[in-house]
């Protein structure tokens, strides 16, 4: 339907006369925030898809902004303005612009917080537009973008302007606001069709772009909800949503302060009528804040109406729509309420939290009729109504004072840095006055600070503060948040306003300022060239770097960066350093450290002025945990560019040149020249102002008297260095090298101060020693010498004296001598400047000590680029035009090694030596020829006498060689005298008719022309780069000596014609070098110097990347030489200087490893070559390492071994050094100088700790054990009593963590050094009851040291030092009504009758003080109870239970992208645990970088998450964070004993003596390396050694020395009589018998016994037992198959040796008297072994799991041969009588065994063992079927000991069988062996015999004496 005009006319006018031509919106209701960001955006999820030639776009919306904003744009990827309706904050109109094409501005009247609606209709055709404000129009033109049409494929966004398509947003155009029912039509309607948009929302739905249907995408913090859509034409208004009323309510307020109903009106005033109130939901409002109909009768003539409608009932607590009545009062007498009329009210909260109430009035019946509202009455012009004064009052509070600003401070809880703005208000209630404050930064307001400051503030709280963290830039995930604010002053603005009148503000209210940055306590620094001064920066804000306390005090500072030109140089580096810990509150700093800043010495002329720039700050973050995010650190992106320092350098002059060339020619600072011959040392140079000084020494040059200099020496404080040739004397000049040399005074390193330099050209005859001072002296070599350069400081003029005079400008006094008197005899002169023989730097080993020495500093190049450079020599510019720029290294002094701080303390270990190196020269000293006898200094004349040269001769060749140089045109050039050395070389010509000599003398201009470019700027050039730079045809016509007339001079160098090569083209190429010889005749001392490398000085010499030494071993024994084939090796050649060249060498052998496990080296060699070009090697010259301890070398391989030293396995020792392994055992040369022997003096460690030790119960107790160890050495601390309590050591840590009943109990704590010696104590531990009373808790005194029964106590509820006085709680009356009653850590109220409550604080019938209602919610008390109004909004329920609405459990109750996350009340958009949200994106955070992880180690991050991991020697624990330690001992790695110690991936053992090795798996041959103390044989076993004897020859107890074997009593090897002899024994028979051919048996003789008694007396030999047969050892034994044993029960007849003899049954023993048996003492025993006769020992049930296995067998004899022979040598052997073995189990190898002892025997288990314990020689046991290895710990014995009776071994089978089998091996080897001795043509037999043998019948002794063969052989002899 279209409306014609006429009918529109009529329906707006009837719109606007009922009042509905106010626009409101339903459907999807887009909101913008107020705040204004580039983030809060909706795009829509449609596009165009085919081209508009006419739209229609409509679009309903409300704002309550000042200024427009973009409502919507479309954007393509050819026009980003495609179609737009925009404004900006600067404007308050619209415009649209289509393609770019604007329509021009249009206000359209919507900036009123209403809802309007807005459309836009344009035709491309004829260009017509209009723009419609609410169906009428605004604006309108024709012509606009004719022929145009809006393309598809296009982005639609609302509330931002797209600069491209959905993105590129700008901060001035956003909408701030309300949008709605946005829809876009293809054609350009018409006004009525407009207008029935106006009348209906749905009337149309958009064919282009329809809002009902469209995708909407919400942005940032956009919000999009939902109102349906009920209104229609003529509908009744009341009738909407209850969530439209209050919206509708406060748009529709009615504001009229004279609806009050304390306000009667005057005759004049106009009386107010609601009779044409259109009906709908209204607010109230007076003075700016909300108002309510009055709820009780008002009287007539009141509200400023003559009948005034009242309220009558109270009004709703509850948000639900409540129907209530409104009474007119007509004046009628007694009836308040003449008409009653129903309305509607909503209790309704306003955005600020205000509660207003929601009235659906509507029009009253007449006029004169008007609804009440408040009951203030209207204020006058300049003033409001105060409610809490009840008066009208200022439109805006009284603020007198401005507020303050408070400085910064540091909050170390909540990790904060806040500053505080405080509101000067003098009320402290809150009367309704309210402040807005906003933090300013040089007067600029920024949004995101003041967006998140807590404002307004109140009477009640007036202060508020700023993060500080806003102050740093934060840039996040390549988001930037916010600018840096650091370099500003903040101050803080305030404006004050009462809270109902927000609209009136006061007047700006300005604090003090504060600025925020880095500031420098100097704005400007005036420092000479050479001097200083300092500078210190300050931070005037605290600052963090994180949130955690050890990060916080040990590692947050700031660096702050500076640059400046190289004029200028800082100490230490290019930074100030500010820590966070040193702020200061009181003086409101953190000060950096105080930096020298120096003023750079250099040879150019001139002030200069450079500016300190000081570099950004990087930006920083980290992660605030109390905030759960991201913050930027305080000072992030700051570059301090205000902090103006200016540094002024003062020009302090040019240097002074002193000079003596040749022979020698002297040139004094202020330019004397003049000549002296002397010989001698010299004064050269010395400065008054400082420690410097310069002496020279001369030499004879040539053969006609004349003198040079040879060497040179220069001291600045406690630094000497010297360049000498003196050393080889003028006629072996051809060989003279410069030794250079370094001294110092009183250094303890021995080494020279930073800054001191040496350096060479490429000629390596040229050197340059350069001091701090800047100081420098140039030594230049030629064939006759050296001449001297000396370039003082200008801060030395006036202040130097010597050769080179007086430097004051006056060449007048230049001949000042010593004494102070000016001469004019240059002679005379010279001769005072000698320095005393003995006194001079050259003769001085230790120079004293020069106390005033100024420190060398570290200063830094800290030009713009980054290319920072910090050295000790920084602060002085050296002239490298001169072309002296490689660094030299002299040698050390080697007599200054022995001085003061550099003197070596130990000859034994490199690691004691201060000075280590071989940087030193350790050649001999030198004959010098002081000129004591000097003859008369000769008298040249011309013509020379032997080539006739005439002066002018020598005038023109001089000139001639200067003007041929390369460099003498450039040096005119530049006003350079070239010619002024020639009065020096014609007098060296006419000395010398040397015409050569002429080139040094050329090499004099150069220096001159080279100085004077250097230091002149004026005549500098212009490089590419701008920089100003010495002249460049200088530079490239400076060659060294002009290329020896073998090359041309090219840029600077030399380009050499062939075949000629080296540096100034004086080589021929392919030529080696010749090598003469190694300094200190080829000697080096391994204890002075590591040998590692050495001086060749050779001829021929080439500087390049091919210089080559190459190396072979040289084994060198008794001075013989023999090369080791295969051991050539090339190594690095470094030249030294043009005669000597520095060769690597390899490690040699000596001093590696230690006599335990290596034969060592006491002397090694090397034979030396060396090459230019890595192919053509010089001759071989010998190099020999020695070392000095024990060795004395004097040249060459030959050396001799000194005395009282000890050379152990080639390995030397001093008197008492100890073994290196053990230090247990030292060099004692007097005892033995080829092995180490026992230290003879150990002192014990001692127990200095306390030894009463007292705890509580329940206390886990750690203290130390001290011992003092009198040597120092380490102290192991262990338990040696039973240590029943269980109580472990760690350490030197005791742990005493069981609990005890109350007393104490003793344990033994033993401190032992490495060398057993030891120091046990009694330690007491002591439990006590804690004292503290009444449950207190005793904690351990902080203050007292642990364990010595110091607590305090806890109390709670309690005090007193113990608990013992109860806390009354009632003394504070915390009963306000009623009475109090104490309990323990309490108290309770009793109240009275009238009130109630835990303080009984509320009055009985205030039920709201009990806070019934849910928090929050509003309390009314009501008669006899109470009523809750609503929950709070995000809650349900009915005001007194109130449950939390989830959000999150429906997507349509939240607008989250990612997570949703309920809270109480509400919710929060935020991502899954890993990710950040950030503009409604989520992003990971990398909790590696952040340090946000639980990893104890190492971090990898991944997407949402990381994972731990840990480095090697780790593995990660089961909580997948914490990585624990591998324990590579767990694997038992460390053999032999060896205690294992756990490292990181690593793992040591500490061995027991005896081994060595990484596993101590290396046994160590005591044999070789120990003074083992054996007699005779030393035999070598695992971990120990064994010493034995010869046959016949035992051990005695100290087990090293031998005694003869008694074998007569041990053995008794005879049949009848044995004689002992020395080492031996004899047999011998009875007189009735005879002794057979074995020389032990006797017979009866054939001749008296009948034949066949011969024959059975010669078969049977006789031999009692030594221990268990019956009858004497001196006759025949009976047979006892003849005869019954004397004991029947207890013996039994056994075969013994071919003998049927009685013996004791198992477990009885043969008594004393012969005949009878004595029961045994039996113990049962148990010992684990760890090696059998060399071998692990391993158990195997075949093997020793198998009784009468042959291993069984075996192990069984050794055992029980080791343990017999260990109790038959200990106390114990009158009471021991056998032992037996019974089984082998496993846990390596354990032996049970019995042993057996007397009857009677009453021995304790310790005694028993004690014998094992003390035969255990290294825990080894021997005997002669083998040895074995046992754990001296695994040796148990019962305590309790049996009888036979209960353990007979005939009860025992096994035994049973292994007697058995041993019976038949025994038997066999026997018949075996005396087979193979009858058989033997050669038997070893000792025949030894004592004289007591003598009166023997020596028939009777052939048999052993001479052997049944004859006399014995010599090799069967003793």
């Amino acid at each position: 339907m279209k409306l014609s005009p006429a009918v529109v006319a009529m329906l707006l006018t009837v719109f606007m006369t009922v009042g509905l031509t106010t626009v409101s919106s339903c459907g999807d209701i887009l909101r913008f925030p107020s705040t204004i960001t580039v983030h809060d955006y909706v795009r829509l999820q449609s596009t165009l898809s085919a081209p508009l030639t006419a739209v229609t776009a409509c679009v309903r919306m409300r704002t309550d902004e000042a200024h427009s904003g973009t409502l919507f744009s479309y954007a393509t990827q050819r026009y980003q303005n495609e179609f737009l309706f925009f404004g900006d904050t600067s404007h308050t109109t619209f415009s649209v612009s289509i393609q770019f094409s604007g329509t021009g501005s249009v206000d359209l009247q919507v900036l009123d917080g209403m809802w309007h609606l807005v459309c836009f209709t344009w035709k491309s055709s004829s260009g017509d537009w209009k723009m419609y404000t609410d169906g009428r129009v605004v604006g309108s033109g024709t012509g606009y973008a004719v022929g145009r049409s809006v393309n598809p494929g296009g982005v639609w966004v609302l509330g931002q302007e797209q600069d491209s398509p959905g993105g590129s947003f700008q901060i001035n155009q956003a909408f701030r606001g309300d949008i709605s029912s946005f829809n876009v039509w293809d054609d350009a309607m018409t006004d009525s069709q407009i207008l029935q948009l106006l009348i209906n929302v749905t009337a149309y739905r958009g064919s282009v772009l329809d809002w009902e249907t469209v995708g909407k995408l919400v942005y940032g913090e956009a919000q999009l909800y939902r109102v349906e859509c009920e209104i229609s034409l003529g509908q009744d208004r009341c009738n909407i949503t209850d969530d439209e009323i209050c919206n509708t309510a406060y748009n529709n307020t009615i504001t009229e302060p004279h609806r009050s109903s304390e306000f009667v009106p005057g005759a004049g005033d106009s009386l107010i009528c609601d009779n044409g109130l259109a009906e709908g939901w209204y607010r109230f409002e007076a003075h700016s804040q909300s108002v309510q109909i009055p709820e009780g009768c008002v009287p007539e003539y009141h509200c400023g109406t003559q009948v005034p409608l009242w309220l009558d009932g109270t009004h709703p607590i509850s948000s639900q729509v409540a129907v209530k009545e409104v009474c007119a009062n007509y004046g009628v007498s007694g009836n308040c309420c003449s008409h009653r009329t129903q309305i509607r009210i909503k209790r309704c909260t306003a955005d600020g939290g205000n509660v207003f109430y929601a009235y659906c009035l509507s029009p009253t019946s007449g006029c004169s009729q008007a609804y009440c509202a408040g009951n203030q009455l209207p204020c006058p012009a300049g003033h409001v109504w105060g409610n809490e004064y009840g008066k009208c009052v200022n439109e805006t509070p009284s603020i007198t004072e401005n507020p303050v600003l408070h400085p910064p401070v540091i909050n170390l809880t909540t990790w904060k840095v806040t500053f505080t703005c405080e509101v000067k208000y003098d009320k402290d209630f809150d009367d309704g006055a309210r402040f807005a404050v906003k933090f300013l930064f040089d007067h600029v307001e920024y949004p995101e600070v003041n967006d998140a400051t807590e404002s307004p503030l109140d009477p009640t709280k007036k202060t508020v503060e700023l993060d500080a963290k806003y102050l740093g830039e934060f840039v996040l995930f390549g988001t930037h948040k916010w600018h840096s604010k650091m370099g500003k002053t903040v101050s803080c603005l305030v404006h004050a306003y009462w809270k109902d009148f927000k609209h009136k503000k006061s007047r700006d209210l300005h604090s003090n300022g504060y600025y925020a940055g880095i500031k420098a306590d100097k704005t400007h620094l005036e420092i000479p060239e050479g001097k200083s001064d300092t500078i210190k920066l300050h931070s005037t804000v605290p600052f963090l770097c994180d949130d955690k306390l050890w990060f916080h005090e040990n590692n947050c500072v700031i660096d702050i960066g500076i640059e400046v030109s190289d004029d200028v140089t800082p100490e230490i580096d290019c930074a100030f350093q500010i820590r966070a810990t040193n702020w200061n509150p009181t003086t409101l700093r953190a000060e950096s450290e105080e930096k020298t800043i120096y003023a750079t010495q250099d040879p150019i002329d001139g002030d200069r002025v450079n500016a300190l720039v000081f570099k950004i700050f990087p930006n920083a973050h980290f992660h605030h945990d109390i905030e759960g995010d991201f913050v930027p650190s305080t000072y992030s992106g700051y570059t301090p560019d205000d902090i103006h320092v200016e540094v002024k350098t003062i020009d302090g002059g040019q240097p002074g040149h002193c000079k003596g060339v040749t022979d020698p020619h002297y040139t004094t600072f202020d330019g004397k020249y003049y000549t002296i011959l002397f010989l001698g040392e010299f004064l050269f140079y010395k400065s008054q102002e400082r420690n410097f000084e310069v002496q020279v020494r001369t030499w004879y040059c040539g053969d006609r008297g004349a003198t040079c200099h040879c060497a040179v020496a220069v001291r600045e404080g406690n630094d000497i260095v010297i360049i000498d040739l003196c050393h080889v004397g003028w006629g072996n000049h051809h060989y003279a090298y410069p030794k250079i040399t370094e001294k110092t005074a009183g250094k303890e390193e021995g080494i020279l101060s930073p800054g001191v330099a040496v350096y060479r050209d490429a000629t390596n005859k040229r050197f340059e020693i350069f001091m701090p001072s800047a100081t420098s002296v140039v030594a230049e070599i030629n064939k006759w010498g050296i001449d001297v350069h000396a370039y003082a400081p200008a801060t030395d003029l006036g202040n130097t004296l010597g050769l080179c005079g007086t430097w004051d400008g006056d060449s007048g006094n230049d001949f000042t001598q010593r004494s102070g008197i000016v001469t004019g005899d240059e002679n005379e002169f010279g001769n005072s400047w000698r320095v005393p023989r003995g006194t001079s730097l050259f003769d001085v080993a230790c120079p004293e000590i020069d106390p005033n020495a100024t420190e060398t500093v570290r200063s830094c190049n800290c030009e713009d680029g980054g290319n920072i450079r910090c050295r000790y020599d920084e602060n002085a510019k050296r002239n490298t035009l001169r072309g002296i720029n490689n660094e030299a290294i002299p040698q050390k002094d080697s007599a200054n090694l022995q001085c003061g701080g550099t003197a070596r303390r130990s000859r034994r270990s490199t690691h004691d030596v201060t000075f280590y190196s071989d940087d030193i020269d350790e050649s001999e000293g030198y004959v010098f020829d002081y000129g004591n006898n000097q003859p008369p200094p000769p008298v040249a004349q011309w013509p020379t006498p032997t080539l006739q040269l005439t002066e002018a001769d020598a005038v023109r060749h001089c000139r001639e060689a200067i003007t041929n140089s390369s460099i003498s045109a450039v040096c005119a050039n530049l006003g350079v005298d070239i010619f002024a050395p020639v009065e020096a070389c014609v007098e060296d010509i006419k000395f010398t008719e040397d015409l050569g000599i002429a080139a040094a003398h050329v090499d004099t201009m150069k220096a001159s022309c080279t100085d004077i470019a250097y230091q002149n700027v004026s005549l500098y050039d212009v490089g590419d780069d701008g920089v100003a730079v010495p002249p460049m045809a200088l530079r490239d016509n400076l060659c060294p000596a002009d290329c020896s007339q073998h090359g041309d001079c090219v840029n600077g160098n030399c380009v050499c014609f062939e075949p000629y090569t080296s540096a100034d083209c004086s080589l021929v190429k392919g030529s080696p070098p010749v090598a003469m010889f190694i300094p200190n005749h080829g000697l080096c001392d391994i204890r002075r110097r590591p040998c590692r490398k050495t001086s060749i000085i050779a001829d021929g010499l080439i500087e390049s990347e091919n210089l080559t030494c190459r190396i072979r071993d040289v084994k060198i024994e008794n001075g013989l030489q023999t090369i080791v084939p295969g051991s050539d090796q090339l190594t690095n050649a470094t030249i030294r200087s043009f005669k000597e060249v520095s060769c690597a060498l390899p490690r040699s052998p000596l001093l590696l490893g230690t006599p335990d496990d290596t034969e060592g080296t006491i002397i090694y060699g090397y034979r030396i070559s060396v090459s230019n070009d890595g192919e053509n090697f010089s001759d071989e010259l010998l190099f020999t390492i020695y070392d000095s301890v024990c060795q004395n070398c004097t040249s060459g391989p030959q050396c001799f071994w000194k005395l009282n030293t000890c050379k152990i396995r080639n390995f030397c020792f001093g008197d008492g050094d100890p073994n290196p392994n053990n230090w247990c055992q030292q060099c004692l040369p007097q005892l033995s100088n080829q092995t180490f022997s026992e230290r003879p003096l150990n002192l014990p460690p001692v127990i200095v700790s306390p030894t009463d030790i007292t705890k509580v119960n329940g206390e886990n107790l750690t203290f130390i054990v001290v011992a003092n160890d009198p040597e120092s050495r380490p102290v192991s601390v262990a338990v040696t009593s039973a240590n029943t309590h269980a109580i472990p050591v760690n350490g030197d840590q005791v742990q005493w963590k069981t609990d005890h009943p109350v007393g104490s109990f003793v344990e033994t704590i033993k401190a032992s050094d490495e060398c057993g010696a030891s120091d046990a104590q009694n330690f007491t531990f002591i439990t006590m009851d804690c004292p503290c009373q009444n449950n207190g808790r005793c904690v351990p005194d902080p203050n007292m040291p642990r364990g010595q029964g110091h607590y305090v106590c806890e109390c709670p509820g309690y005090s007193g030092q113990w608990c013992e006085q109860e806390i009354d709680e009632c003394q504070s009356n915390p009963c306000h009504n009623g009475t109090c009653v104490d309990l323990i850590n309490g108290f309770n109220c009793t109240c009275d009758a009238d009130h109630l409550g835990e303080f009984c604080h509320i009055d009985v019938d205030d039920k709201c003080g009990l806070q019934p209602c849910f928090p929050g919610v509003l309390c009314i008390n009501v008669a006899g109870g109470f009523e809750c109004g609503d929950c709070p909004e995000g809650f349900t329920g009915n005001g007194i239970i109130c449950e939390d609405v989830d959000e999150c459990a429906l997507d349509t109750t939240n607008d989250c992208n990612y997570v949703c996350e309920n809270s109480p009340g509400s919710y929060r958009c935020t991502c899954s645990a890993g990710f950040v949200l950030i503009n409604d994106q989520c992003f990971d955070i990398d909790e590696c970088a952040y340090g946000l992880s639980e990893c104890s180690h190492l971090c990898v991050n991944n997407d949402g998450s990381y994972t731990c991991d840990c480095p090697a020697g780790y593995l990660l624990g089961p909580d997948n964070k914490q990585c624990t330690e591998l324990d590579e001992c767990d694997s038992t790695p460390c053999q032999n004993g060896g205690s294992c110690h756990d490292g990181i991936n690593q793992f040591s053992c500490s061995c027991p003596l005896g081994w060595l090795g990484t596993l101590c798996e290396r046994d160590i041959d005591e044999c070789l390396v120990t003074n083992h103390g054996c007699e005779n044989d030393c035999e070598n076993t695992p971990g120990s050694y064994t010493c034995s004897c010869p046959e016949g020859f035992e051990l005695k107890d100290d087990r090293r020395t031998c005694q003869d074997t008694n074998e007569c009593e041990t053995s008794y090897p005879c049949t009848h009589i044995c004689i002992n002899t020395d080492g031996s024994y004899i047999c011998s028979c009875p007189s009735d018998l005879v002794l057979q051919p074995d020389g032990i048996t006797c017979v009866v003789p054939a001749s008296a016994v009948a034949p066949q008694e011969s024959t059975q007396a010669q078969e049977t030999t006789l031999r009692p037992s030594a221990s268990a047969t019956l009858g004497t050892n001196t006759e025949t034994p009976q047979d006892c198959r003849k005869s019954d044993c004397p004991d029947k029960q207890l013996q039994e007849c056994v075969e013994v040796g071919g003998n049927y003899v009685c013996q004791c049954v198992e477990g009885y023993y043969l008594a004393e008297g012969g005949t009878m048996c004595k029961e045994s003492t039996v113990y049962d025993a148990t010992i684990t072994l760890a090696m059998i006769n060399g071998n692990e020992a391993v158990f195997t049930e075949d093997g020793l799991g198998t009784p009468g296995s042959p291993e069984f067998l075996d192990l069984v004899l050794l055992m029980e041969e080791v343990i017999n022979a260990a109790y038959e040598s200990s106390d114990l052997e009158d009471q021991y009588r056998d032992c037996k073995v019974n089984a082998f189990r496993q846990g390596s190898v354990i032996v049970n065994f019995d042993l057996f002892f007397v009857e009677d025997a009453d021995l304790s288990s310790s005694e028993v063992m004690d014998a094992i314990f003390n035969s255990l020689a290294n825990n080894t046991l021997s005997g002669g079927n083998g040895m074995i290895v046992a754990i001296p710990s695994s040796l148990q014995v019962s305590s309790q000991a049996t009888t036979a009776t209960e353990q007979m071994w005939y009860n025992n089978p096994l035994y049973l069988s292994l007697l058995c089998v041993g019976c038949a091996v025994v038997v066999t080897i026997l018949i075996v062996g005396a087979v193979c001795l009858l058989t033997s043509p050669n038997r070893r037999r000792k025949m030894v015999i004592s004289d007591s043998t003598v009166a023997m019948n020596m028939a009777d002794m052939n048999g052993k004496a001479e052997g049944i063969d004859g006399p014995a052989a010599e090799d069967d002899k003793y």
